[in-house]
């Protein structure tokens, strides 16, 4: 089946190509050039002057519309790949966190089944914790969190079905490197998170693997003149480095001094949401606690942020109003750099002939107008 979307600003990774179209056949990009050879085709849109660029990737989201990665249960998948295109999101990482082993391994065995059936793609999963610090728990359950364990991440990512793409762990805690080595060897990104490093371990953790930092700011030690610490080395390093842009977990004049520093080269936008993401305010579990929703703000009894009910596409909006950013820097923020740390660009996070036709529709205004996965819309 076909698909024309004409008449478009089509926004890559490098460049804003005005007037365009775009045609996708079998849910791939098929063609696309400028508007004087725009050709015919029987199931068209009219962008009008809007911005098509990849959708996004979400490599850090826990839940949405009532369900969780930790649910272990197969609707989960149903009901976020069904519920994530209305926000911007083509694809994503199921994110698990910190409880007992068993239950991680109960959500891992569910997740392994996935196979690709329809809305937003499922790319893998990203282990957040329980190899964390007890110094940075956040909202992670800090009566699970254990030391790095090579011969269990091993396991873990067996059952999987070696699906695991990310970690998120403390390299503070593994002290003999072990741990890192196998992340390494399983082809798993590191990522640096609820974490206490100083600055000169992790520069040593990056020459020998880590190439990540999650949700900057939050859950890790912060930046001080005598030591850098997971700030300064966020912003120094060459690692990519999620952003997490609702106002909230960093208010707005600290977003923009991390675009003005790390530069959209490196950074990634994600929601870190929770199950609450597209509900009421309410009281939700994430983790076996309780989170309580009011407004934007997840916490918590205690005031600890939950995770986030951000959507990508209001994360998208705040980015623009925060750092005063470019429609290409969107790009690389939400797409394209997910997609170069997975090593998926010559299928997603691009646009080019051959790539999954994962697309988004916004307008001038960065309001979303519609999403196609793999050339099928969903508006």
């Amino acid at each position: 089946m076909k698909l024309l979307i004409k008449n478009a600003h089509i926004v890559t990774h490098e460049k804003v190509h005005e007037n365009h179209w775009l045609l996708t056949e079998n849910g791939k990009i098929h063609s696309f050039g400028p508007m004087e050879n725009c050709p015919e085709a029987d199931n068209t849109i009219d962008a009008e002057h809007s911005y098509l660029l990849p959708g996004a990737i979400e490599m850090h989201i826990h839940g949405a519309d009532g369900v969780d990665a930790m649910d272990a249960d197969m609707e989960y998948i149903e009901k976020i790949s069904a519920h994530l295109p209305k926000t911007g999101s083509t694809s994503f990482l199921a994110t698990t966190m910190t409880s007992t082993i068993e239950d991680v391994e109960r959500s891992l065995m569910n997740l392994a089944d996935y196979t690709y059936q329809s809305g937003a793609e499922m790319l893998g999963i990203h282990q957040e914790g329980p190899f964390i610090s007890k110094k940075h728990p956040g909202a992670q359950h800090p009566d699970h969190i254990i030391t790095p364990d090579a011969k269990m991440i091993r396991r873990l990512q067996d059952i999987s079905g070696n699906r695991i793409r990310q970690i998120t762990f403390a390299p503070e805690e593994d002290e003999n490197g072990i741990f890192l080595e196998t992340l390494k060897e399983l082809g798993i990104i590191a990522s640096a998170g609820h974490t206490d490093a100083l600055y000169e371990t992790l520069t040593e953790a990056e020459k020998n693997g880590v190439s990540h930092v999650t949700h900057l700011y939050n859950g890790m030690r912060g930046l001080h003149h005598r030591e850098p610490g997971v700030v300064g080395f966020a912003y120094m390093s060459d690692a990519f480095v999620e952003i997490i842009s609702d106002g909230i977990h960093s208010r707005p004049a600290m977003v923009k001094l991390a675009y003005d520093n790390i530069t959209s080269d490196r950074m990634i936008m994600i929601t870190d949401a929770m199950r609450a993401q597209g509900l009421p305010d309410g009281r939700y579990d994430l983790g076996g606690q309780e989170v309580i929703v009011v407004g934007n703000e997840a916490r918590l009894a205690d005031g600890t942020l939950a995770g986030s009910v951000l959507t990508m596409d209001q994360a998208v909006r705040n980015m623009f109003a925060f750092t005063g950013c470019s429609w290409p820097d969107i790009v690389k923020m939400s797409s394209y750099n997910p997609a170069r740390e997975l090593g998926i660009t010559d299928q997603k996070g691009v646009i080019k002939e051959g790539a999954d036709a994962d697309l988004v529709l916004y307008d001038g205004e960065a309001d979303l107008m519609l999403t196609i996965v793999r050339g099928k819309v969903f508006s």
